[in-house]
């Protein structure tokens, strides 16, 4: 919970961010509030907005604590006071070299230099701006045609972050300590050394490590997957499968080593890779994960 005062007898409640499953905090909000439960829970449901326009301070303060233990974070503002716009974080990532024209045209809508923003998109996380929930639907909106870029929005105040090593880093070990006294562990399924930090407990270990990692919001991260082996698949049928699904020449089959250098899909959100991990393991096929920092010079 944030509060901006507390000098007022009453606050408006305002929602920023909820779990999806939140039917507890609906009945807090039935307790607290005196909201119907199904109104509760569509409020809950929302991306943020407004839960209640006056409620007495002590009252919002008792509720605070309750619905943060929940994972619900709320802001207080007095009752009158201007109405703060919901802020959004927005990347802007490439899905294949943008051409000039499309640069140009992101430049111009951000107001921004040509080079500043050909260089952001470079980024791990592309071109990352805070904006207001309306800009920021404007902006996709306005690049929705565009197949070169893909406009991606996150919730800062949900948003959870992995921790992933630099190139050609390795963990230091006061690093190691801090990771382990924070109580974070490393993710299998990302490579990262450190999984699902809140945005406070990120900044805090790049403030100290940033030489070493750098914390990726997990709204924002793309993945690659790689074949890794056969399986069960004869080398005939996993050609086939190969030339049709991936484009793969059945030269590049000659070799077993080859294998671990076919990528199969490209640029997948987390939910996305894991299903594909799980489809082609279905089917009799190995695969690894990477994590996709840039766009690939493949897909020009």
């Amino acid at each position: 919970m944030s509060a901006t005062v507390t000098s007022s007898c009453r606050v408006r409640v305002t929602l920023l961010s909820a779990p999806r499953r939140s039917s507890i905090a609906a009945g807090l909000l039935v307790q607290h509030l005196g909201l119907d439960r199904a109104l509760a829970g569509r409020l809950l449901a929302r991306e943020g907005g407004v839960l209640a326009e006056s409620v007495p301070v002590a009252q919002a303060e008792r509720l605070g604590p309750l619905l943060d233990a929940l994972g619900v974070k709320v802001r207080l503002d007095p009752v009158g006071a201007p109405d703060v716009p919901a802020m959004v974080e927005l990347a802007i990532q490439p899905v294949r070299r943008p051409s000039e024209g499309t640069l140009t045209r992101v430049a111009a809508h951000l107001r921004r230099p040509c080079p500043e923003v050909r260089e952001a998109l470079t980024q791990c996380q592309g071109l990352v701006l805070s904006l207001c929930r309306r800009e920021a639907e404007s902006l996709r909106q306005s690049f929705r045609r565009d197949r070169s870029l893909r406009i991606v929005l996150s919730n800062p105040h949900a948003a959870r972050f992995d921790l992933f090593l630099k190139p050609e880093r390795v963990p230091s070990p006061d690093l190691s300590r801090l990771l382990r006294r924070l109580g974070l562990l490393p993710c299998p399924f990302s490579g990262a050394v450190g999984a699902a930090l809140d945005r406070r407990t990120a900044r805090l270990v790049t403030a100290r490590h940033g030489d070493i990692v750098e914390a990726l919001n997990r709204d924002f991260q793309r993945f690659d997957l790689f074949l890794a082996g056969g399986g069960g698949l004869a080398r005939p049928e996993l050609a086939d499968f190969l030339a049709s699904r991936a484009r793969v020449e059945r030269a590049r089959l000659s070799a077993s080593a080859e294998l671990q250098n076919i990528r199969l899909e490209a640029g997948l959100s987390r939910t996305a890779a894991r299903r594909f991990h799980a489809d082609y393991a279905t089917i009799g096929l190995d695969t690894r994960i990477a994590l996709a920092f840039r766009p690939s010079p493949s897909n020009d």
